[in-house]
């Protein structure tokens, strides 16, 4: 049987029922961030059903020492002498908020459309994959390649989960990682940086001398001023502006920033932050393009710093960059691909005949995003992020009434089978 052959058969071998069935299985399993282990232990069972081999990690919480999770990966092995391929897909959805039109855990399905918690970030994913690699079992499809099922943990913590495959050294050559991208075929994302800059100024009252006030700049206005010179939220950077680096065609826009957090006690008030009253700190993030480093944007942002201080000289900041505590949660480079990679030539071909129209290949389904692609891109596989659904139909991100259409998770389904033989040989 060809390469060709196989694809062909494994495509035409996904089960749309069971694929639905799936789904709508995971969405009614509650899967809060670091609360995964029901949704682990029953996707656990139903790999080991479809025959993959199945062992358990226990994930530790860095925000509650001694507290674990856990997630499955699944393995099945090739007979050897092709490429490995990991399907990396998160358990944790997005953040449960109030509004919701139908009951978040309920998974309708109406019209054609499924709504739940995490229907497609990333419940849909994890099923379209997982649907994917049963319908290549089914076809009777022998792969040389080893394939790897990991539904992780705690991606909304920057990708615990993902991290923890890393560091015990599970890894593979390739990886599709499912996320939210409109079924388009993202070769380039964004990266991530969080920053702290804390402002400081001697505490005054409304009687003061005049060098005691000349030396004063209220730290909140400290913190105003670098936020105006930063420039507006949500806006592109301009490429002649404080921040040095190179546009990428297929990130348009990037990179971009947005304000957070401020903070700034007041001895009128309770203490939440344990901040002295003459201190004030702002934290924000960069979505970054290919080329920035954290080196670089360090550098970009203390020049920021020293031209306030020059031109206010009572101007008095710190920076922290990674802000404390982001070291190893959104800390992420970007993530590029080759668009002539074998696995995104695979892929693309397979979207094409289960969609019947060629996908876009670029970073337009996920401009802005990152997803753990940007984490195993980071340890050298060759990482895309691909799956259904589309935040730009809501008017807010997130949101209540999260949903996807079947037709998408079937395409998606259909293209990840088409690509696995043509991946793994």
């Amino acid at each position: 049987m060809t390469e060709n052959d196989a694809s062909a058969k494994a495509l035409a071998h996904v089960d749309e029922d069971r694929l639905l069935e799936l789904e709508r299985d995971l969405i009614r399993i509650p899967s809060t961030t670091f609360e995964e282990g029901e949704i682990a232990d029953y996707l656990a069972n139903y790999m080991a059903d479809l025959g993959l081999e199945v062992e358990m990690m226990q994930v530790a919480n860095p925000k509650a020492p001694g507290s674990f999770t856990r997630q499955p990966v699944g393995r099945l092995a090739g007979a050897g002498g092709g490429r490995s391929l990991m399907l990396n897909g998160h358990m944790d959805p997005g953040i449960e908020m109030s509004g919701w039109s139908v009951d978040p855990y309920g998974a309708k399905f109406e019209d054609g459309w499924i709504w739940g918690m995490g229907a497609h970030d990333d419940k849909g994913g994890i099923a379209a994959m997982i649907t994917a690699l049963a319908a290549v079992m089914r076809a009777g499809v022998r792969l040389a390649g080893d394939v790897l099922v990991c539904p992780v943990v705690a991606h909304k913590h920057g990708g615990a989960g993902t991290r923890a495959l890393v560091e015990a050294g599970i890894l593979a050559d390739c990886c599709i990682n499912l996320e939210h991208s409109a079924n388009t075929i993202a070769t380039a994302c964004v990266g991530i940086q969080i920053a702290l800059v804390r402002t400081r100024a001697p505490d005054l009252f409304f009687r003061y001398n005049a060098e005691a006030r000349a030396a004063y700049m209220n730290p909140v206005e400290q913190q105003a001023e670098l936020t105006r010179r930063l420039g507006p939220s949500l806006t592109p950077i301009a490429p002649d502006g404080w921040l040095s680096f190179e546009p990428h065609p297929d990130l348009p826009g990037f990179p971009m920033h947005c304000i957070d957090i401020i903070h700034k006690e007041h001895y009128f008030h309770p203490d939440h932050t344990g901040l002295s009253t003459r201190e004030c700190e702002l934290e924000f993030q960069l979505r970054t393009v290919p080329g920035q480093t954290v080196e670089s944007i360090r550098a970009d942002l203390q020049g920021l710093l020293d031209a306030i201080a020059a031109d206010h000289p009572a101007f008095d900041a710190e920076l922290v960059i990674p802000a404390p505590g982001q070291e190893e949660i959104w800390n992420l480079a970007p993530m590029l691909i080759e668009k002539s990679h074998p696995m995104v030539v695979a892929l693309a071909e397979g979207h094409a005949l289960a969609a019947g129209a060629a996908p876009e290949v670029s970073g337009s389904g996920r401009l802005g995003n990152v997803g753990d692609g940007n984490i195993l891109a980071a340890h050298g596989v060759a990482s895309l992020q691909y799956g259904p659904g589309d935040i730009r139909i809501y008017d807010e991100w997130p949101t209540p009434d999260e949903r996807v259409r079947l037709s998408d998770l079937v395409t998606a389904s259909k293209a990840i089978a088409y690509a696995i033989p043509r991946i793994c040989g």
